[in-house]
C-alpha cells in the first residue's frame, strides 16, 4: 500500500489475476476528504475481503515545510486501519471460515526522479478457526522507470513482505510496470520468491483504473 490518498471525489478500480493458484479479484478505492476508502472482495481467501481506510497526513506536513522554507511534498504520508469478517459454511451447514482480521499501521511514498519507493509498516490482529495471531508485517517496494514512450512509462521494480506471522516466510517479487497513461497502470509481476516460489508469464497481473 502507498502512502497516497485519492481525493474527494477520485474513483478507482484494481483487479488482479495470477499463476496457477492465485485467485482472481479486486477492489474499490473511493477519495473522499483527506481521506480514501478501500474496499477488497475475495471469496476464497479468510484475508481477502477488507475494509480499509487511509487519513492523509501531507495537510499537516506541507504545512511544517512552508513553515520551515523547505520544499513541498517530498514524500506522502498516510494512517491505515482496516477490519476483515469472513463467516462462511458448506452445503451442510459447517463452518468452514470464521476469521476476523484487524490490522493497523502508516504507508509512506518517496518520489525521487523517475523512481518512487513505499514504506508500509503494520500491526495485525487476527482470530478465528483459520489462524489465531498477532503479528508485525513491513512492506518494502521500488519502482524505477525506465521508457517513457507515447504508450507510456515502463518501469521495473521489487518488492519485498517482512512479517513475523506464525508459520509464515518473508516474501520478495521482481516485476515491471506500465503507467498506460493517467488513468490505467498495469502491474506484471512474474517472479515471487517465498517458502513456494511462483514464476510464470506474464506472472500475476494487476490492473488499476480510475472511473
Amino acid at each position: 500500500e502507498h502512502g497516497r490518498v485519492s481525493g474527494q471525489g477520485k474513483v478507482s478500480a484494481e483487479l488482479h489475476t495470477g499463476s496457477d493458484d492465485v485467485d482472481a479479484g479486486g477492489g474499490i478505492r473511493l477519495g473522499l476528504s483527506n481521506a480514501e476508502l478501500i474496499v477488497n472482495s475475495g471469496a476464497t481467501a479468510y484475508s481477502g475481503d477488507e475494509l480499509m481506510l487511509k487519513w492523509g497526513l501531507n495537510d499537516a506536513i506541507n504545512r511544517n515545510n512552508e513553515a520551515q522554507n523547505r520544499s513541498k511534498n517530498q514524500f506522502d504520508l498516510a494512517l491505515i486501519a482496516a477490519l476483515s469478517h469472513v463467516d462462511n459454511e458448506d452445503a451442510n451447514g459447517q463452518t468452514t471460515v470464521d476469521q476476523t482480521n484487524v490490522k493497523l499501521g502508516a504507508a509512506a511514498t518517496v518520489d525521487v526522479d523517475a523512481a518512487t519507493f513505499t514504506l508500509a509498516p503494520s500491526i495485525v490482529y487476527v482470530d478465528g478457526n483459520i489462524k489465531e495471531d498477532t503479528f508485525v508485517t513491513v512492506d518494502l517496494g521500488g519502482y524505477v522507470g525506465i521508457i517513457d514512450t507515447p504508450s507510456g512509462l515502463f518501469s521495473v521494480g521489487v518488492e519485498a513482505l517482512f512479517t513475523t506471522e506464525d508459520n509464515a516466510d518473508h516474501s520478495f517479487a521482481i516485476g515491471g510496470r506500465w503507467a498506460y497513461n493517467d488513468r490505467v497502470n498495469l502491474d506484471f509481476v512474474p517472479f515471487v520468491f517465498s517458502e513456494g516460489n511462483r514464476v510464470g508469464l506474464p506472472g500475476i497481473v494487476r490492473l488499476n483504473i480510475g472511473l
